[in-house]
Order: C-alpha cells, then structure tokens, then sequence
C-alpha cells in the first residue's frame, strides 16, 4: 500500500508524513473519519503481520499502552490489522522533538535536566503499568513551550511491540542488550542517561568509547559526568534504580538552574522548526557547494571570545578530539574549543556529515566538516572542511550561479575566492563565498561562509579582517 493524502486506512484517513522509522513503513497523520480526532498512525511493514507470535505480541502490548493516562505519555488511541498490515494510533502532539533541537547545538542544562525529568516520569509510569518504551530516542520526546510556565513533555513511541532485529537497531543499546542478555527498566536508565548526555553535548554518546559530558561540553559542570557515568554504567546493578532517580541526580548537578524559565514567546517554535528543517538541506549541499536556505533560529546570548590561548596537544585532544588537525590548522578562526566562541563571535561549532548529522567529535571521518553558527552580522553560518589525509581540496563544479572570483595575496599564504548569489527559502537574498588555500598547510580545507545579503558584505567586512 501506498500512504498518501486522502487515502483510508482503517478508520482513518491519511493526511500527510510525520516521519519513519526502521521498524515501520510509514508514520502519517491521519484523521479518525467517524470521531473527526487528528491522530499519529504508525503502520508496520507487511512482513511483520506474517509472523503470528509478532502480531499477537504486538496488539497485546497496543492493548496494554491504551490503559496508561499520564500528562507525559501520547495517549495510545487504538491498533489492528488492516491490509495485512499492523497499525497503532496514538495521540498527535504539536511540538517540536529534541532530536531537532540537539541538532540545533545541544540544550543549556537547565532545559536539559527538566526535560530529563519530565520523560523519567513517564518512563517510571510505563514501567508500573508492566511495560518498556523500547527505544526511547530524541525524537520520541516532544517538547512544546508554554507562555508563562514550563515547556510541556511528552513521550511518544512506546506502545510498539519491538521486533527482534537486534540492538543495531537501538538507538541507546545497554550493553547488557547487545550481548543479548534479558533487558529490565535499567535498560531505560541507560537510555535516558545517554538521552541527558546528548542533549548536554549535542553529540550522541559512543558506547564502545565513552566520554565524559565535559570533555565535549568543558562549560557542563562536573557533577554531570559523575550522573552520566551511573545512569550508563556496564552493570544494570551499579545504575540509579530507577528514572526518578536518575532525574533527582541530575536535577542535583544542575543547582539552580534545573528550575527552566517560563517561556512567554510562542514565535520561538515555528522558528526551530524552520531551522530544524534548513539545516539538512543546507549542509547536504556543502559537498556539491549548494545552500539552498540559510538557518534561522532566534539568536541567543553569546559569551565574548576568551583571549587567544596556546592550543597544547592536551588541550586541542580533549577539546576538538579527532577534528584537532581542523582547529590547529585555523586557530585565528575557530574557537580553542567546539563549544568556544571564535572569530567575530562564531559559536556552537559541531562536526557534522554533509547530511547534516552531528558526530561525535571522536568519529573520524576522511573528509571533515565543521560547522559554525555567525553572528549575523553579516555571517550566519561557516563550515570549514578538510580532507583528514591533507590531500589538496580544489574548486568544484557550482551548483549555485558564480557571480565572481579572484586570487588573493596575504602576507601569510595565496589562495583563490569564489562567490555567489541565492534566494533563501523565504526569498531573502543570500550570498555563498567560498575560500581555497595555496599553502601546503591549508591547501586540504576550504571554508564555506554562508551570509544576507551581497557578496560585498563578506568580502569588505568579514573576510579582511580574519588572519590565514
């Protein structure tokens, strides 16, 4: 069957894609034609409602997450057989989910450990009720602010009996899982714990090389790691016993600032998820120099740059990982650290794949990317990339319209410059301006600095003034 809007399914009728899911063909919005009820329709590929042991599992446990009523938990609405198909129906949250706003560069701790709390008290509810969420994952919390009062959390995604496809499939896979040993609540501990350590750090959690939140947030204080370092610890015995526990923790190691400020603006919404749905497309296209959108969050307060400091290998190791070569290759332009504040205030720098998604500082990669967010001024957005072997990166064919270029002579080095022109997606003129290097010690990056405007607000303002 083929989902598309307008089509019945059930007692539903499809409306449009809400996302995917290895386990699904399809999550679609759909609206119940006899109770008029916008509802999430999860409807699993055909092979599954062949298996008999899978399909009775599966309406069981449907059964089972339709009793639970919590404040945190999407209401599970109804599940069957249609088309030879399994589906569940669960309760449409309009929110935005947390794996785009770690995407976004990762939560400040206070909004961290509230949303922390509020999916403990839904996972701990789940558990009491007999059941396991399965696979908790940053996009099955749903996050939607509230003016005056703190954001509302709510979980989705449980409900769904998983099948046995191993823990390659898990998002957070407990170690007692990949040796395939029996899986408890502890399990979501461990994930819940890894969920706290992303969105800390913005960067997923290794479970073959574990880092402390620290060392890829120096700014976290100390105390996380120790909460961290508990929640994912190897043995389920030396975890906390339970979520509320793990919140209570991290609560702790937050101090004051675990209370979230209420959010009065709503316009802060709508603007991550545009900026949510830019950034795979804008950093898709850096490989083939293509930006089709600029990103657009509302800005938020930046520290001032720190003094220029000697970047020992010590430090550019714990601080920039395997992307070190990068920050040491450009340190009059990238901050000392990721999370630092570099050249005209760019901050909340990530190593990112030419999709979009954030790596981990530790994944390496034979072509890195690193991305920065501008202040605006004229600057939105730099990437600078680099092929990890040093071998020369040489200009590309443009997928944008090149309205100039010239070679140009520092001091220091030669190298060459191209720009052009776009519209963003809300029409506002853009201008993409690309640098190569001649220097053997620069000659394998370019940088790519995304900017409103005219190509003469990069190369009259931004460009002189940054040392290469």
């Amino acid at each position: 069957m083929n989902e598309t809007t307008g089509i019945p399914f059930a007692d539903y009728r499809i409306e449009g894609p809400s996302g995917t899911n290895p386990m699904t063909a399809a999550t679609v919005t759909a609206r119940h034609v006899r109770m008029d009820r916008g509802d999430d329709l999860t409807i699993l590929a055909a092979r599954y409602s062949a298996d008999d042991e899978f399909r009775e599992r599966f309406l069981a446990t449907a059964e089972l997450a339709a009793r639970q009523r919590h404040p945190n938990l999407a209401v599970v609405r109804d599940a069957g057989v249609q088309d030879g198909r399994l589906w569940l129906a669960s309760q449409h949250i309009d929110g935005i989910d947390v794996g785009e706003t770690i995407r976004l560069g990762g939560l400040d701790p206070a909004r961290a450990v509230h949303i922390v709390g509020e999916v403990a008290k839904g996972l701990d509810e789940l558990h009491g009720g007999g059941l396991r969420h399965g696979d908790l994952k940053p996009a099955d919390v749903l996050v939607t602010e509230q003016p005056g009062a703190p954001d509302r959390v709510v979980l989705t995604g449980y409900g769904l009996a998983r099948p046995t496809d191993g823990p390659a499939a898990l998002t957070y896979p407990a170690p007692e899982q990949t040796a395939g040993a029996p899986a408890d609540h502890r399990t979501e501990v461990y994930a819940l714990g890894c969920l706290l350590s992303e969105m800390l750090t913005a960067v997923r959690p290794d479970p073959a090389h574990p880092v402390p939140p620290t060392q890829q947030n120096p700014w976290l204080p100390p105390e996380f790691d120790t909460v961290v370092a508990r929640a994912t610890a190897a043995d389920p015995e030396q975890r906390y016993p339970d979520c509320a526990a793990l919140a209570r923790a991290a609560t702790q190691a937050a101090g004051a600032a675990a209370t979230p400020p209420a959010r009065p603006r709503r316009r802060r919404v709508r603007l991550l998820a545009l900026a949510a749905a830019v950034i795979v497309v804008a950093a898709a296209g850096i490989v083939g120099w293509s930006f089709p959108e600029r990103r657009s969050a509302a800005p938020s307060p930046r520290p001032h740059p720190a003094a220029p400091l000697t970047r020992s290998p010590e430090l550019k190791a714990a601080l920039w990982g395997d992307y070190a070569y990068m920050a040491d290759t450009f340190p009059n332009l990238l901050p000392v650290s990721a999370d630092g504040v570099g050249y005209q205030e760019l901050y909340n720098c990530r190593p990112v794949t030419e999709k979009g998604r954030t790596l981990s500082l530790y994944d390496h990669v034979a072509v890195g990317m690193v991305w920065c967010l501008g202040n605006r001024n004229p600057v939105w957005n730099v990437y600078v990339i680099c092929n990890a072997d040093k071998t020369p990166m040489r200009p590309q064919t443009s997928k944008v319209r090149i309205e100039g270029d010239e070679h140009w002579t520092r001091p220091t080095g030669t190298g060459y410059l191209r720009w052009g022109g776009y519209r963003a997606g809300n029409g506002d003129p853009m201008v993409s301006f690309e640098v190569f290097f001649d220097n053997p010690q620069e000659s394998f990056c370019r940088w790519v600095i995304e900017a409103e405007g005219s190509a003469g607000t990069v190369h009259g303002v931004w460009w002189p003034g940054v040392s290469v």
